[in-house]
């Protein structure tokens, strides 16, 4: 049976994503809508017997289109190339009359319609009680009353997906808004216009011959319909009673210019220390598991070249994806609390008054807050923000968020650096650091927004919507659906670019020309056994050497001389170069540079770069300050081609991804050498 095509559209924050979980459960695949990068989610689920594909697309307020998200929604609803067999408007039943701009949109469009009524619980609470089949009534199709959440009313909506119709609502008449287009006409509604926004309105000759006609009709059909959709539910008696509850009283504390602040930065260390609470046992098991199956690996396979690439480039590439998806797993469960508690919404008001103070509109806090997941998803995000100055100001500083990327490395430096012991009461010193690193990223792209603000001029400044949810109980099912899709997604698409690496790396640290690398091994051997040397550290020393000749060696010692005011050897140079195609790539290449991918152990590696002596001086190579140094590093740097990449196609310019890369890389490099200097 073939499957018919079903959009799913509403509003910002009305519960669309629950209400697709609750269709599709994990029968969801992303993807990209033709010819651009903004994501697409689909997936398919029966009703009755017939499958349908549900495709959820981004939040709108409109069908006229303010940004490359709304762009999006237009086109599948309004080409008849990609109009779906039918459209289910989710409504959010606190607030009928706004979301049924959308509807009505929609419903001009003749193609069959039902609605989705949700969150009719919420508006209970509020003293708001509708009448469903006097509303049915109105607008002449299916309408059903449901709670996304928790799955009430879903059988109720899937019958009712089958009797999709096209409305006979009449809502608008396009005669009613403008009777002859005039000149005298527009102005006067563009002068109501500027009173409402509180801004002074001149009509000027030069002015009429710059005003937006066709912008101007748009904003004047949509007060139109709002009248009409007033006039209909009153004459309807749909809204029984409107009485709002206490519902947000919390937000006087959530939403403080003081105490909000202070909240907010509570609730980020905890969640920071979460990360390595929580991860640390199953972590633990990762690495012991691949301990016994190396370990038995190297017993029951024959020596040879395939043993080596098999033990030390594919399973040690492997253990370096798998044995992160603890952390990135617990940074998502807990991003995810609190996007379905309705707080991440708080946390995105509250620092808007901060953007603003930057000149840039409320919306840049958006793919800040992505940015600590993701810079590429949250460089797309933008496509909301409808300014294309606060949108390049928000894609250039985006990457300085600390991004999940970063996590193992970070994980992997403060193990090294700070003692794991209590700080604050169960708070840890380890937990407290991660919170800095985060911090500082924070604050790096607060003051570069802030000088890119006073070199770029302005032209215009966008507004800042979001949709404050109610305070509620977080849906555990769609906080594993997003937890699971996250982390195989780090495991997929991330985890190809760490095990290529990794076997890339097993390469180049293996082999080098001619026989330089056995020759300096067997003469490292032979100089530090006849000084009287102790033979396992006689070894040891001859395989540093016998690396530092092979092809990875050869590299890193073609960038020492750059990077020797930040104090980083050869090793850390090849991880460097490596890690730009991404920064997790740092640890496999450690692992690989310092052979304990083959032990199965992230401890084991944090001491081997401990025990790591110059084989000139005879010093530590990663002392305190080097560590530091490299933290600093990667908080700024940018370390990430698919970061440049999505920056291109979202600017259709090299300029800005190419600015990107020279001043995060520059920042970094002053930084880093700046802390080495100073703290050695």
């Amino acid at each position: 049976m073939m499957e018919k095509k079903l959009a799913l559209v509403g509003n910002p924050n009305i519960g669309k994503t629950s209400l697709f979980n609750q269709l599709t459960g994990l029968n969801q695949k992303v993807a990209n809508f033709s010819g651009v990068t903004i994501e697409r989610k689909s997936g398919t689920f029966s009703a009755g017997n017939q499958m349908y594909d549900l495709v959820d697309l981004p939040g709108t307020y409109s069908l006229i289109p303010k940004s490359k998200d709304e762009e999006i929604v237009a086109r599948q609803i309004l080409e008849e190339s990609q109009r779906p067999d039918a459209v289910l408007v989710v409504c959010d039943a606190s607030n009928p009359e706004r979301n049924l701009l959308l509807f009505s949109q929609v419903a001009d469009l003749k193609i069959p319609v039902l609605v989705a009524l949700n969150m009719v619980d919420v508006a209970e609470e509020r003293g708001i009680l509708l009448d469903t089949q006097s509303l049915e009534k109105w607008l002449g199709c299916p309408v059903v009353a449901i709670n996304a959440r928790t799955g009430k009313g879903l059988n109720e909506l899937k019958a009712a997906i089958e009797k999709a119709k096209i409305p006979d609502l009449q809502i608008f008449n396009p005669q009613a808004v403008f009777s002859d287009n005039s000149t005298a006409e527009i102005h006067d509604f563009a002068h109501w216009l500027s009173l409402q926004s509180g801004q002074e309105y001149q009509h000027t000759e030069s002015e009429t011959a710059k005003t937006d006609i066709k912008s101007l009709q748009q904003a004047r059909e949509t007060v139109y319909r709002y009248k009409k959709i007033k006039e209909g539910m009153a004459a309807h008696h749909i809204v029984q009673s409107r009485e709002r509850g206490n519902e947000f009283s919390f937000d006087r504390w959530a939403l403080h210019p003081v105490w909000g602040y202070l909240l907010m930065l509570g609730i980020l260390i905890v969640v920071f220390e979460a990360i390595f609470k929580f991860s640390a046992l199953p972590m633990d098991w990762i690495e012991l598991a691949f301990g016994h199956g190396i370990a038995l690996l190297e017993q029951a396979l024959p020596d040879g070249i395939l043993k080596r690439l098999l033990l030390e480039g594919i399973l040690a590439g492997i253990q370096g994806i798998v044995i992160f998806i603890p952390q990135i797993a617990v940074l998502f469960f807990l991003i995810g609390l609190m996007e379905e508690s309705g707080y991440m919404s708080r946390v995105m008001v509250l620092t808007d008054m901060l953007m603003k103070k930057m000149g840039l509109s409320g919306k840049a806090v958006i793919p800040l807050v992505s940015g600590v997941a993701c810079a590429v998803p949250a460089i797309m995000s933008t496509r909301s923000m409808a300014g294309s100055r606060e949108r390049l100001i928000a894609i250039f500083v985006t990457p300085l968020m600390s991004c999940s990327a970063r996590l193992p490395v970070f994980t992997l430096l403060i193990g090294m650096l700070v003692p794991a012991r209590a700080a604050f009461g169960p708070l840890s010193l380890q937990g407290l650091s991660l919170f800095g690193l985060y911090l500082t990223g924070l604050l790096g792209a607060i003051a570069t927004a802030m000088v890119l603000n006073r070199l770029m001029p302005e032209k215009g400044r966008s507004t800042f919507v979001i949709e404050l949810p109610p305070y509620q109980y977080p849906l555990w099912k769609n906080i594993w659906i997003s937890v699971y899709q996250k982390s195989m997604s780090f495991v997929l698409e991330a985890g190809k670019v760490i095990l290529a690496i990794s076997i890339l790396l097993w390469f180049l640290a293996g082999f080098g020309p001619g026989e330089q690398m056995e020759t300096a091994y067997n003469q490292s051997l032979e100089t530090s056994l006849a000084s009287g040397m102790q033979r396992a550290e006689a070894e040891q020393i001859a395989l540093s050497r016998r690396l530092e000749s092979s092809y990875a060696g050869l590299a890193g010692k073609w960038v020492e001389p750059v990077l020797k005011p930040l104090g980083f050897d050869w090793k850390i140079g090849v991880a460097l170069l490596t890690s730009f195609a991404a920064r997790e790539v740092f640890v496999g290449t450690m692992s690989v540079l310092y052979a304990s991918g083959s032990e199965g152990e992230t401890e084991m590696l944090k001491t081997r770069m401990l025990q790591a002596r110059n084989p000139d001086s005879g010093s530590p190579v990663f002392t305190g300050p080097v560590v530091l140094s490299l933290l600093v590093f990667y908080i700024f740097a940018m370390q990430c081609m698919s970061t440049l990449a999505v920056s291109y196609r979202e600017t259709q310019s090299w300029k800005w991804p190419l600015l990107q890369l020279f001043y995060m890389s520059g920042l970094a490099y002053a930084l880093s050498a700046m802390v080495f200097q100073l703290s050695s």
